[in-house]
């Protein structure tokens, strides 16, 4: 059997985009995805190729729908301490204020990766990406005088990154704002980033 005459392929891909974020990328099969689209595996097949080409798509559709995302937003400009600081009140303010506690997609499929079950490409461009950005931040700190010049930039951004994906993930069962917003302050003060609001 073919697919429905009716197929719209932007329906299918926002439908994928939400199974993928609600079960992750490597528990989601492309039955799972046909089913939730209402065609057949062959005519998954036949429009998407395989499961990681619609991923991408899918991934795609996510970065576009959403401009404030904890991997792909920009961090704020200004000061470097004070913009990361901005950048994380952001990041909890979103979590805490999904009625779903979804979390990142992105971040979701991050977690559920593996030595043997690599992330999609997409998801570890992302990653990447973001460690880049908190590395600027860290050299613009440096360059400003608020951090120490003999901090360690890499492990300084990797760390985080680590707090990142760790608050998307804490984000899903303490839904209080305030909460999650203590938290990152005092993380960000224990790197060497004071609070603008001190």
């Amino acid at each position: 059997m073919g697919r429905p005459t009716k197929f719209n392929r932007d329906d299918a891909i926002e439908i994928a985009m939400n199974v993928f974020w609600a079960k992750g990328y490597e528990p989601t099969s492309v039955s799972d995805l046909a089913n939730a689209m209402s065609i057949t595996r062959s005519s998954f097949y036949n429009s998407f190729s395989d499961r990681e080409a619609m991923f991408a798509e899918a991934l795609a559709r996510y970065e576009s729908d959403d401009s404030d995302l904890p991997l792909t937003s920009d961090i704020p400009g200004g000061r470097a301490g004070d913009s990361l600081h901005l950048f994380f009140n952001s990041i909890c303010e979103k979590l805490a204020a999904d009625p779903m506690a979804r979390g990142c997609m992105i971040i979701n499929c991050l977690v559920q990766s593996s030595e043997d079950k690599p992330a999609p490409l997409g998801v570890r461009a992302c990653t990447e990406k973001k460690r880049n950005q908190f590395i600027t931040r860290i050299e613009e700190a440096k360059a400003e005088g608020a951090i120490d010049q003999a901090t360690d930039t890499i492990t300084l951004a990797t760390s985080l990154l680590t707090f990142l994906v760790g608050i998307n993930v804490i984000g899903k069962t303490i839904r209080d704002v305030d909460t999650l917003k203590a938290t990152a302050r005092q993380f960000l003060e224990n790197s060497g980033f004071p609070s603008p609001l001190n």
